[in-house]
């Protein structure tokens, strides 16, 4: 029996979990649809996120999804057989509210115990459900009146995370009691999102990535013009050097690579002597594809908790995709030219510049060759001027 789980844009940890230790890959061929969950399975296939979901409900003979009014509204108007296990961790009852709708109108299986996960399924495999009929009060229209709708955080088809403050991001990221957040991070400009558009190896890379955060003034209004929230600009080489420093605090061993070898040395150092980061290895960026496995297996000999990988994009999104698999609970972020950056090597654009939103043009102004990477910023802008964004 082929299953496909999902829980939309949101985390739901404890279903994955529950699916993924009780549910025998011997028994259902099941893939899982985890966004930015923390647990990672072990057992199943998953991914995080596909603008293609239509696909996988066609190939799948059952649906185990979240009580997300957007998802369970669409199973039923395709008239889909599905299981539903409402996310009671949340702060509102909304889930709680429509999985009531889904029992007392026979359209779907509601399992509200995970232990219960396998009988829901064997119940709703022999269960004769009644016709969703979409009516006017009813649908998306049931939705929109009813239920909170959360507002859209895709940017050019890219999920972007929204963290309204710096602190939010590292807080995300490294928790109060010194967790780890396992996966990877990678920074989202209007060139970017482009260059996604364009790529379909760039776009795949992107969103294999556990964290996407804005780090470009385009990406920010377009965020805050589609949701509606308080949306902060994170910088990479801001996010990267707070994380070093939270690291340090429980003093969690951090790998650099990438830049020259005098530049990664420099970092290292400079990282050492001013928070006293835990360095357990470093590697310039000055390896050919022949000798990547061997530094792969560098990474993986001394199991850091972080790694930051400065080889510019998109070289550094493959390598970190091939360093998750033999490293699942470390968390891999690309810094492009950060540790340049750090060790005063390049200028950072003033401070002026950057509290009004022009580091672009200051880089810009100093490094003319660039202008020729203009052309995404103008079809980036255009995009969003006519709202295809």
């Amino acid at each position: 029996m082929k299953i496909f789980v999902t829980v939309g844009n949101t985390h739901y940890n404890s279903l994955i979990q529950a699916i993924d230790e009780n549910l025998s890959p011997k028994q259902y061929d099941i893939t899982i649809q985890l966004a930015n969950g923390d647990y990672t399975p072990k057992n199943h296939e998953f991914f995080r996120y596909t603008d293609q979901i239509d696909k996988y409900f066609e190939q799948s003979d059952l649906v185990i999804a979240h009580a997300g009014a957007g998802t369970v509204f669409q199973l039923l108007e395709e008239h889909r057989r599905m299981v539903v296990v409402p996310n009671s961790d949340r702060v509102d009852d909304h889930q709680l509210d429509l999985a009531s709708y889904l029992e007392e109108n026979n359209l779907a299986c509601v399992c509200h115990d995970f232990d219960k996960i396998f009988s829901a399924i064997e119940q709703a495999k022999s269960t004769t459900f009644d016709t969703y009929v979409n009516q006017p009060f009813w649908g998306y229209g049931y939705i929109d009146e009813f239920f909170e709708v959360t507002p859209s955080n895709l940017v050019g088809g890219l999920p972007i995370d929204i963290f309204p403050t710096m602190e939010d991001a590292v807080n995300h990221i490294i928790s109060a009691r010194g967790d780890v957040l396992p996966g990877s991070a990678i920074a989202i400009n209007p060139e970017k999102v482009i260059q996604s558009i364009n790529e379909p190896d760039t776009k795949e890379a992107i969103l294999s990535a556990s964290i996407r955060y804005a780090d470009g003034i385009g990406v920010v209004k377009t965020l805050k013009r589609k949701s509606r929230q308080r949306v902060s600009r994170i910088p990479g080489c801001e996010l990267w050097e707070a994380l070093m420093e939270k690291s340090a605090e429980f003093d969690l061993p951090v790998f650099l690579v990438g830049a020259t070898k005098e530049t990664n040395f420099a970092a290292v150092n400079q990282l050492e002597a001013q928070y006293g980061v835990n360095v357990c290895g470093y590697q310039d960026g000055y390896f050919d594809k022949s000798q990547e496995q061997a530094v792969i297996e560098r990474i993986v000999s001394v199991q850091p908790k972080i790694v930051s990988v400065a080889l510019g994009s998109p070289r550094q999104e493959l390598f970190i995709q091939q360093c998750r698999e033999l490293c699942p609970d470390t968390f891999f972020m690309g810094v492009g030219g950060t540790y340049d950056v750090y060790t005063n090597k390049v200028k950072r654009a003033p401070l002026l510049y950057r509290k009004l939103n022009l580091e672009w043009f200051y880089r810009l102004a100093n490094q003319p060759s660039r202008a020729l990477r203009q052309g995404n910023l103008l079809r980036y802008l255009f995009l969003e001027l006519v709202r295809k964004l």
